[in-house]
């Protein structure tokens, strides 16, 4: 079997995404936060949609003193208000719109009121003008932001402003999680011969953190019938299981894959912890299949499962990035050695404690380091991976 570079796996997991990606919805504004714009937004409105005042102050026109005025304060403005004449001031609230004639704003600092007249301290020659001039955010048809972008509370807030009340969405993948083998428990201190279910609590609130929908949590014992069952998911878009994918007695993966009529998308990974993973496509089920020892689970979630969510959601890739080495890191074994690391002042530094089956090296981790065969010097360059956490 010929394993998949893992940046091919990542890519090809973030295709098979893209074509399952069911169609848009729309969405009011206080359920957007968290969502993927399916199409790229713009501005149904001028904003700020009239010059406003940007301090509290004094609207004032031509040079200094001047006789005050009525006061402005932010809200609607009545048709046919009055300009501001020549040698005037108007007291005005921060946002308040400024009348017709405002040459500028003063700040309530700024200004001396003595016996009905204004008068202005020691200012610039060329003082601020303190106006937010209308349109200077955004006029009628101004591009937002891009498909596929992830609509974050000040995201949601700009379209707010624009206009919007609603946004059209990516619809959320619904995820049905398999925690595969007799030998998961899910409290307590495990006995001799078993372990503990590290997968059932935490994966499901990632995959939400990602932009998914986990419907269904459930452990699965090692048996056919039992995981062809656990497979046959037609109502959901990702099936994602932890274990049973080597080729013991008890794995049983590969079989019920091959007896629900599945095709084999990625078969294994160049890299280590990781490679017995598996992505397979059913209809309109993706079947993301992870090893059964935790870190080597929660890598390949990270290598392989983010781009394929990313897929479903539409969302742009987020390319690797580099780190520098702070030590050498060997590597003697094929493909790529994949590390968690900790960003140290001379450069990034793997954890201790960290194996297939061993995760506290994982939790204390700023990302992942990708090593490549042959293993990489202190001071040298490597992909890098962020964690979704």
């Amino acid at each position: 079997m010929v394993r998949a570079e893992w940046q091919a796996a990542r890519a090809a997991a973030r295709e098979a995404g893209r074509s399952l990606r069911g169609p848009d919805e729309s969405v009011a504004l206080v359920d957007a936060v968290g969502r993927t714009l399916a199409v790229e937004l713009r501005s149904l409105a001028r904003v700020p949609g009239f010059d406003a005042s940007a301090m509290d102050g004094w609207a004032v026109r031509g040079e200094g003193p001047w006789t005050l005025g009525a006061a402005i304060v932010a809200g609607p403005v009545s048709a046919g208000e009055t300009p501001l004449a020549e040698g005037t001031a108007r007291p005005i609230t921060t946002g308040a719109a400024v009348p017709d004639g405002t040459d500028r704003v003063l700040r309530s600092e700024s200004g001396l009121v003595v016996d009905g007249l204004l008068t202005a301290a020691a200012e610039p020659p060329l003082p601020p003008r303190h106006i937010r001039r209308a349109g200077e955010e955004a006029e009628p048809g101004d591009p937002l932001f891009d498909a596929g972008t992830l609509l974050t509370p000040p995201r949601v807030a700009v379209a707010a402003v624009c206009g919007r009340d609603s946004v059209p969405v990516a619809p959320l993948p619904r995820v049905a999680l398999a925690v595969l083998g007799d030998e998961v428990v899910g409290e307590g201190v495990p006995s001799v011969g078993t372990v503990r279910d590290v997968f059932s609590v935490q994966v499901p609130r990632l995959l939400a953190s990602l932009g998914a929908d986990p419907v269904s949590s459930a452990r699965v014992p090692d048996d056919l019938d039992a995981t062809r069952a656990a497979l046959d998911r037609p109502d959901v878009s990702l099936v994602v299981t932890t274990g049973g994918t080597a080729h013991s007695s008890t794995d049983h993966i590969r079989e019920a894959l091959a007896g629900l009529g599945a095709d084999l998308v990625v078969e294994g990974v160049a890299m280590r912890p990781g490679q017995p993973l598996l992505l397979a496509r059913r209809g309109d089920t993706l079947y993301l299949c992870l090893p059964g020892n935790p870190m080597a689970a929660l890598v390949c979630l990270v290598m392989v499962g983010v781009p394929l969510i990313e897929g479903l959601l539409g969302r742009r890739a987020a390319p690797p990035g580099l780190v520098t080495l702070a030590v050498d890191v060997p590597h003697p074994r094929s493909g790529v050695l994949v590390q968690a690391y900790r960003a140290t002042a001379g450069g990034a530094v793997p954890t201790a404690r960290q194996s297939s089956a061993m995760l506290r090296g994982l939790a204390d981790a700023d990302g992942l380091l990708v090593v490549p065969e042959g293993g990489a010097r202190a001071g040298e360059a490597v992909p890098s991976v962020t964690l979704p956490w």
